[in-house]
């Protein structure tokens, strides 16, 4: 952002560079129209818009001058940091679960995508609505009991 500054001397260089341009303007015009007194009207129209010309040049040098960024002070020596050091991370095992009973197998994965579809079937509700989940295994009853979002009335899955 260019500062007061800085935009009001671009402006009085600006200017200055029209004001010079619209006196020789002016000078040729006076020497053109005492020469031949009949290019007056030309010579007067000629002047207007060199006026015009001139006036457009200075606004848009105006505008470049408050858009080009001001170069600001060199920063100061900055106090420098403490190296940040380096930990090694700890490397993450997978992990699965499988529970095996009476020659069956299944992850437990694969026991709460099985929930999920049944909660959503029985509730008629989206899979995003599901906040908790909580899968209770009763291997002696070949089922799995679950709570969805506190809500545990006769939900089960057969295994």
């Amino acid at each position: 952002m260019a500062t007061k500054r800085t935009t009001k001397k671009a402006e009085t260089m600006a200017a200055k560079k029209a004001a010079k341009s619209v006196a020789e303007v002016k000078a040729t015009a006076a020497a053109e129209v005492k020469a031949e007194p009949s290019k007056a009207e030309a010579v007067k129209t000629a002047v207007v818009e060199t006026v015009k010309a001139a006036t457009e040049t200075v606004k848009e040098a105006v505008k470049e001058t408050a858009k080009a960024p001001v170069k600001a002070a060199a920063p100061k020596a900055e106090a420098k940091k403490p190296v940040a050091r380096r930990t090694k991370k700890a490397a993450v095992a997978a992990e699965e679960v499988f529970i095996q009973y009476a020659g069956k197998e299944f992850t437990t994965k694969d026991l709460v995508a099985e929930v999920k579809k049944a909660w959503t079937e029985m509730t008629g509700k989206k899979e995003e609505e599901i906040q908790d989940i909580k899968v209770y295994v009763k291997t002696e009853e070949n089922k799995a009991y679950y709570v969805v979002n506190g809500e545990a009335e006769g939900h089960y899955v057969e295994l």
